[in-house]
């Protein structure tokens, strides 16, 4: 090898790390504007969503048991009724899941009904239900205006409603432990009574 053909090779080498170099800078550059924009988005205050308000009358819920049969909740009704909105892909329907077995092996009662309510599908409903071995009631609807009337934009939610169909709270998103005792007390209550 010559000495001329040495330095070119070199050369070239040096060429190819200036520009894997300068690659690796703009990526990294790329990255942290990325993150920035991240960042910013977190910290801005999140939109607020619409839940149903104590007080306020649901309508009818129809929709598909697990059977395939269709199933109807009319109110008035002899039972308060706990809907458990959930979705199949839903990481905090999941982390939601052991609580809603506790309560409804705990407070089912000829006073409460408890009902696990999706649009997920038939499929991944079934699969869902076996997955976690639920065993309360689950009624899947197509009907997306349901969605709508009972206002649920955010899922997971837990709703309590009384025997005239009438609201009695809403606890939306993962059950925090504060949630929990709440719901606790007031099944308590609603199932003496």
């Amino acid at each position: 090898m010559t000495e001329k053909s040495g330095f070119l090779k070199t050369q070239l080498w040096s060429i190819i790390l200036i520009a894997i170099v300068l690659v690796m800078g703009v990526e990294i550059f790329l990255l942290v504007q990325e993150n920035q924009k991240l960042r910013k988005a977190l910290d801005r205050p999140r939109g607020s969503f619409k839940i149903l308000n104590p007080e306020e009358k649901v309508p009818s819920l129809i929709g598909i048991n697990l059977d395939g049969e269709e199933f109807k909740i009319e109110y008035p009704s002899s039972k308060k009724t706990v809907l458990f909105w959930f979705s199949s892909a839903c990481p905090s329907c999941e982390h939601n899941i052991k609580f809603w077995k506790e309560i409804y092996q705990k407070h089912s009662s000829e006073k409460l009904r408890f009902l696990g309510v999706t649009h997920s599908g038939e499929e991944k409903t079934e699969e869902f239900v076996k997955k976690f071995q639920l065993e309360f009631p689950v009624l899947i609807v197509s009907d997306f205006s349901l969605l709508d009337q009972y206002k649920v934009e955010v899922i997971p939610q837990t709703m309590l409603i009384d025997t005239n169909g009438v609201v009695q709270k809403v606890w939306p998103g993962p059950l925090l432990d504060n949630y929990k005792k709440e719901i606790e007390l007031m099944l308590s209550s609603s199932s003496k009574q």
